[in-house]
């Protein structure tokens, strides 16, 4: 990655790798950069915005009318700033309303804490991955049990969050050791 990357844009380029997204156009307009994604027929938007310390709920209408104009099935807003609570109380009431609806969440908080650099590149992280659903009930019938009885990863974890995991979604993680060699676990994401 080039020296004159902001940490936002490290952030959405750690995010588009590690959830297979393709990118489609990048837009820079001021102190913004909306990536325009698209995985399969689905659509996506990460709006970063740059040098702001606080990250009211204007921009999360701005990116929600984006998602709508585009007919997105999800925006990723990326900011080095906290976001205020009229911000987050916004996201909250957009991803019920898109629940009752039948949807996943609409909008998505990248928090500044992400770190900006590949975690996985790191030699003490093994691989993650998210079950398929045919992976998933594989697994639940294999160790004959319910998905909650698993070991917990929070969906706050950066490696959760980089892979786009939601409360529910199991994850195999794959680790080496020099004296049991491949062995794989899993775990339950919660919120």
């Amino acid at each position: 990655m080039n020296e004159a990357e902001s940490l936002e844009e490290r952030r959405a380029k750690l995010i588009i790798k590690y959830r297979g997204l393709e990118v489609e156009d990048v837009e820079k307009e001021g102190n913004r950069i909306y990536y325009y994604l698209r995985k399969g027929d689905d659509r996506y938007v990460i709006l970063c915005i740059l040098g702001e310390k606080t990250i009211g709920v204007s921009y999360i209408r701005e990116l929600r009318e984006k998602v709508e104009e585009l007919g997105a099935v999800r925006g990723i807003l990326i900011g080095g700033g906290h976001y205020t609570y009229s911000a987050r109380s916004e996201v909250e009431k957009l991803n019920e309303e898109a629940e009752r609806e039948g949807r996943s969440r609409i909008i998505e908080l990248i928090p500044p804490s992400l770190p900006a650099f590949d975690v996985f590149q790191h030699e003490l992280v093994p691989i993650h991955e998210i079950l398929s659903e045919e992976e998933r009930k594989a697994v639940l019938e294999r160790y004959h049990v319910k998905p909650y009885q698993l070991p917990w990863i929070k969906a706050d974890d950066p490696i959760v969050i980089i892979l786009g995991a939601e409360p529910g979604d199991i994850i195999r993680i794959r680790s080496r050791s020099e004296t049991a060699g491949e062995y794989i676990s899993y775990r339950y994401v919660v919120e």
